[in-house]
C-alpha cells in the first residue's frame, strides 16, 4: 500500500516538473552597513527599475529584494530573487532583460555617486532554485 501512494507521489511531482514548474535565481550580496544608502539607491535604481519592466512585459513571473539585519561585523545581506514560470522562460533570461536594461540605463548602472559598487557591494553566491512549495497563487493566464 505504501510503494502505491510512493508511485503516485512521484508521478504527480513530475507531472508537475515537466509542466511549468517555477524556477528562481537566488543572488546572496554582501554589504557593508556603512554604505546602506549607496548599496539600496543602486538595487531600487537598477534590479528593481529592470524587473519591474520584465514584470510588466511578462517575461518574469515575480521579484524580491530581502535583507538581513546588521551582524557584528558591520554588515547585511540582500538577497535578490527573481522568479521566472518556468524553466524556459529563464533560459530567456539574458535576451529579455538586456533590451529591458539598455532601454533604462543606456549609459551603465546608475549610482547615487561615484563610489565604485565593489566598494560596497560582495557577490557571495547565487543559486537556481525550484519552487516545491508555495503559498502563492500561481496568475491564470490571460486570453
Amino acid at each position: 500500500m505504501r510503494k502505491k501512494y510512493f508511485i503516485t507521489l512521484l508521478l504527480v511531482l513530475s507531472i508537475q516538473w515537466i509542466f511549468g514548474q517555477q524556477i528562481s535565481t537566488i543572488d546572496i550580496v554582501k554589504v557593508n552597513a556603512k554604505y546602506e544608502q549607496e548599496a539600496m539607491y543602486f538595487y531600487t535604481e537598477n534590479w528593481q527599475a529592470f524587473r519591474k519592466h520584465a514584470l510588466s512585459k511578462e517575461v518574469i513571473a515575480s521579484y524580491e529584494l530581502k535583507k538581513t539585519a546588521i551582524d557584528s561585523t558591520n554588515h547585511f545581506f540582500l538577497i535578490l530573487i527573481t522568479t521566472y514560470k518556468d524553466s524556459v522562460q529563464m533560459s530567456h533570461m539574458e535576451e529579455n532583460f538586456a533590451p529591458i536594461m539598455k532601454a533604462i540605463s543606456p549609459n551603465g548602472p546608475k549610482m547615487l555617486n561615484s563610489l565604485d559598487r565593489k566598494q560596497f557591494l560582495e557577490y557571495v553566491s547565487g543559486y537556481d532554485a525550484a519552487t516545491i512549495i508555495s503559498s502563492q497563487k500561481k496568475k491564470k493566464k490571460k486570453s
